[in-house]
């Protein structure tokens, strides 16, 4: 006996001891609630309160008074204008370095679609800074609901041209160029 009494008094007998004690009040626990199979285990307890019923948006009953990202309508165009591609590909073959051709003319090839903020943006360019003077691929477009954005693979990185709908047409309103 003496020596189950200097057992049960190390950490290892208390941890036993501890076990037993759990076990026997989750064994309770379930024969005590569980014994009429009709009942809810809760019955036990008190009384049972009717669910509410929820819906996954707590909100869905208020409305919507914002705007709806989910759709991206399609620009307003006029009758005959010249689709995105189209009007990309004409300004990043305008916008290539040509050895020979002053500001003006870089410059007036460029006008015809480039919004007029981006046009202040480059009136001190020089066209022999332009990087590249070959387009290598396809154009790659990505519209993003007004903005449309346009990847030329040129000789050296590529031609990155933000367009957006304006006055019925297709204009560029922003040009980067990324390095490879």
């Amino acid at each position: 006996m003496r020596t189950v009494l200097r057992l049960l008094g190390t950490r290892y007998g208390i941890a036993l001891v501890l076990v037993v004690v759990v076990l026997v009040v989750v064994g309770l626990g379930r024969t005590v609630l569980d014994r009429d199979e009709g009942k809810s285990a809760n019955d036990g307890l008190g009384p049972t309160v009717a669910a509410v019923p929820t819906s996954a948006d707590p909100y869905a009953s208020l409305g919507d008074d914002g705007v709806d990202e989910s759709a991206n309508p399609a620009p307003s165009l006029s009758k005959g204008a010249a689709d995105v591609s189209t009007v990309a590909t004409r300004f990043a073959k305008a916008w290539l370095r040509k050895p020979g051709i002053s500001g003006d003319q870089w410059r007036a090839g460029l006008k015809p679609d480039a919004s007029t903020e981006l046009m202040t943006d480059l009136a001190d360019t020089d066209p022999a800074d332009v990087p590249t003077d070959t387009i290598t691929g396809a154009v790659q477009l990505q519209s993003l609901g007004s903005v449309t954005v346009a990847k030329f693979p040129a000789q050296g990185g590529t031609i990155v041209l933000e367009l957006q709908a304006a006055g019925g047409r297709w204009l560029v309103t922003s040009l980067d160029w990324e390095t490879a």
